[in-house]
C-alpha cells in the first residue's frame, strides 16, 4: 500500500511538469512567430522606405534632364527594380530616360517601358522646372564665388539667373572689383552670358588707361572661352601690343589663347610667351 501511494504521488507531480513544460514551449513558440512576424514586418518597412527614396532620386535626375524633363513620365520601384512609364516622342530619348534612370543610386534592374509617340506633347511645368533647378544652381555657385573672393565678399552684390544667363546687381567700391565679379560670374560652368549692373561707388580711383582697357578685354575673351585657365596666365598690353606670359596645359591652348587675343580689336600684335608642356623644346 505504500509503494502504491507513491506511486500514485510521483504521477500526481508529474501532471503539473507536463503542463507547464507545454505551456513553456507555446510561450516560446508564440514569442518566435511574433518576432518573425515583427522582423519581416521591419524589412518591409525599411524596403518600402528604400524604394521611394529609389523612386524620388530617379525622379529628379529626370526633372534635370533638358531632353527628359518636357515628358511624363512614371517611375515606380519594387525592391530596387525600376520601372518607367508613359510616351516619349523619340527612341533616343526613351534611351537617355533608361540609362538616367538606370545611372541611378540604389537601382539593380530598369524596365523601360516607355511608349514611342512623335506627337506626344511636351509638359511646359516639369519642362520650365528643369531650366529653373539650372538656374538656381548657376545662382549658388556664383554666389559662392563671390563670397570666397575676399576683395568681394563684403559687398552688396545681387544675383538674378535667368536662362542661364547671370545678371548682377548692386554696389562696389571700385571698377577692379566690378571686373573681377563678372570674371567670378562668367567661371562658373554653364554660364550663357553675363549683365555687369554694378555701381563703383569710389570716387579716389583712377581711370583705367587705354592699355588697361585693352588688356581687360583681351582678358575677358580668354574666360569667354571656358577652355583656358587665368590663373597661371598674364596679359600686358603695351600701345597695342599683348604679351601673353605663364602656362598652358596644352600647346593647343596657346595657340587658342594667340588667335582669341589676336581677335580682340585693339591689338595690333601678339607676344606669346605662354609655356606649354607638350611643346617641342629647340
Amino acid at each position: 500500500m505504500k509503494n502504491s501511494r507513491n506511486g500514485h504521488s510521483g504521477s500526481g507531480r508529474l501532471g503539473p511538469v507536463l503542463l507547464l513544460l507545454v505551456v513553456v514551449f507555446g510561450v516560446a513558440y508564440y514569442l518566435y512567430s511574433r518576432n518573425a512576424s515583427v522582423q519581416n514586418a521591419f524589412h518591409s518597412v525599411r524596403e518600402s522606405t528604400q524604394d521611394a527614396t529609389i523612386t524620388s532620386r530617379v525622379r529628379t535626375a529626370i526633372l534635370l534632364s533638358k531632353y527628359v524633363s518636357p515628358f511624363d513620365i512614371s517611375v515606380t520601384t519594387t525592391q530596387g527594380n525600376v520601372t518607367l512609364d508613359g510616351q516619349v516622342p523619340s527612341e533616343q530619348i526613351k534611351a537617355v530616360a533608361g540609362a538616367i534612370a538606370q545611372d541611378t543610386s540604389g537601382v539593380k534592374e530598369v524596365h523601360n517601358n516607355l511608349g514611342i509617340n512623335p506627337a506626344t506633347a511636351r509638359n511646359p511645368e516639369t519642362e520650365l522646372l528643369g531650366a529653373r533647378v539650372g538656374d538656381l544652381e548657376i545662382k549658388t555657385l556664383v554666389n559662392e564665388g563671390l563670397s570666397q573672393n575676399a576683395d568681394l565678399a563684403e559687398k552688396h552684390i545681387t544675383t538674378e539667373v535667368k536662362n542661364r544667363t547671370v545678371t548682377l546687381g548692386g554696389t562696389v567700391q571700385t571698377a577692379a572689383q566690378r571686373y573681377a565679379a563678372e570674371q567670378i560670374a562668367w567661371q562658373v560652368t554653364g554660364v550663357r552670358g553675363v549683365t555687369n549692373n554694378l555701381s563703383a561707388t569710389s570716387t579716389q580711383t583712377s581711370p583705367e588707361s587705354p592699355d588697361e582697357k585693352l588688356a581687360h578685354r583681351v582678358e575677358f575673351e580668354l574666360y569667354s572661352t571656358k577652355a583656358i585657365s587665368l590663373k597661371t596666365v598674364q596679359i600686358h598690353a603695351d600701345n597695342g601690343i599683348i604679351t601673353l606670359t605663364g602656362n598652358v596645359s596644352s600647346r593647343a591652348e596657346k595657340m587658342l589663347a594667340e588667335k582669341t587675343a589676336q581677335s580682340v580689336e585693339g591689338v595690333r600684335k601678339v607676344v606669346n610667351s605662354l609655356a606649354a608642356p607638350d611643346e617641342v623644346q629647340s
